[in-house]
C-alpha cells in the first residue's frame, strides 16, 4: 500500500550500518520484496548466502524479466548493490552484531531470544560503533544449527499457532521497522567497543581446539561444548582487546602444555 512517507522524521545515520543477510534464498520474488522492504526503512545494506541458481539467474536478467526486480518497486538499486557471497561468515565477518532469526525451538541457543522489539533495542545500542547484520534464513527451512550459533542474539516473532511461519519478506520488513523505529528514539549507545564476527570466529577456533586437544570432551560432544563457550562468551560483550587477550592464552596454554614452562 501506497501512502504518505515520514519525510519530516530523519532517522539516525547508523542505518546505514545494518546489514540484512538472506542465506540460501529459493524465490526470486522473496529478494525484490525484501528490497523494497528494506529501503522502506531507511537500510540499503542486502547480502545473498549461497542463493539457489534460479535466483542468480533471475537477478542476472536484471530488469529484462526479472521477477526480483519486478518486486522491488523504486527498491532496483538495492538488488543494483547487492553482494552474493557464499558463505554466512563471509557474510557478517565485519559485523559487531549478528542477529539471527528463527521459528524453532533449539536445545541451546548462543544467544539471548527476544521477541523484535527488544532486538531493535540492542541493535540501536551496536549499530553506531559498526555494522550489524540481521540474517534470515531459507524459506522452507530457515537457519540450520550451525548458522544461527554465529548470532549473539537470536529473535523469534511471535505469531499464532495456527500459521506459525512468516512469508520471508514479511519478516525482513517487520524486522527492518521496529529498527527504523528505534532509530527515530534511540537508546544510548553501547560504552565498549565490540569485536567485529571475525575476531570471535578466530577465539572460537582457538577454543575448538584446546578444549579438544586437553580432553576436555570428545569429538562427538565437541560441537555442544563449543555452543555453550559461545553462549557464555557472547554474554560478555568481547571488547577487541580482550579477544586477544583470550586468544593469546589459549595460545600461551596449548605452548606450554607441549613444551613445559618457558626458560
Amino acid at each position: 500500500m501506497d501512502g504518505g512517507g515520514c519525510d519530516s522524521l530523519e532517522p539516525m545515520s547508523w542505518l546505514k550500518n545494518i546489514r540484512v543477510v538472506l542465506v540460501g534464498s529459493q524465490e526470486p520474488m522473496n529478494i525484490g520484496a525484501a528490497a523494497r522492504a528494506i529501503q522502506n526503512f531507511g537500510i540499503s545494506d542486502l547480502r545473498l548466502v549461497a542463493p539457489e541458481p534460479r535466483v542468480r539467474q533471475d537477478l542476472e536478467r536484471r530488469q529484462d524479466g526479472s521477477l526480483a526486480y519486478r518486486l522491488a518497486v523504486h527498491a532496483e538499486e538495492i538488488l543494483d548493490h547487492l553482494k552474493v557471497v557464499e558463505s554466512l561468515p563471509a557474510a557478517v565477518a565485519d559485523a559487531r552484531l549478528v542477529v539471527g532469526t528463527t521459528v524453532r525451538e533449539r536445545e541451546m541457543y548462543t544467544g539471548a531470544v527476544v521477541g523484535p522489539k527488544d532486538m531493535a533495542q540492542r541493535v540501536a545500542q551496536v549499530a553506531p560503533q559498526g555494522k550489524v547484520a540481521l540474517v534470515f534464513g531459507r524459506e522452507a527451512s530457515g537457519l540450520t544449527t550451525d548458522e544461527i550459533d554465529l548470532s549473539q542474539l537470536i529473535v523469534r516473532i511471535p505469531t499464532s499457532p495456527k500459521q506459525s511461519s512468516l512469508n520471508l519478506a514479511q519478516a525482513v520488513l517487520l524486522l527492518c521497522y521496529e529498527v527504523f523505529n528505534a532509530a527515530l528514539d534511540p537508546p544510548e549507545p553501547a560504552r565498549a567497543q565490540l569485536a567485529e564476527q571475525e575476531a570471535l570466529e578466530q577465539l572460537f577456533d582457538d577454543l575448538r581446539e584446546y578444549i579438544f586437544g586437553i580432553g576436555f570432551t570428545d569429538e562427538k560432544r565437541l560441537p555442544y561444548a563449543v555452543r555453550r563457550f559461545r553462549r557464555l562468551l557472547h554474554k560478555a560483550d568481547l571488547t577487541p582487546g580482550e579477544v586477544q587477550f583470550l586468544r593469546g592464552f589459549l595460545h600461551q596454554s596449548r605452548w606450554h602444555a607441549r613444551h613445559g614452562k618457558r626458560p
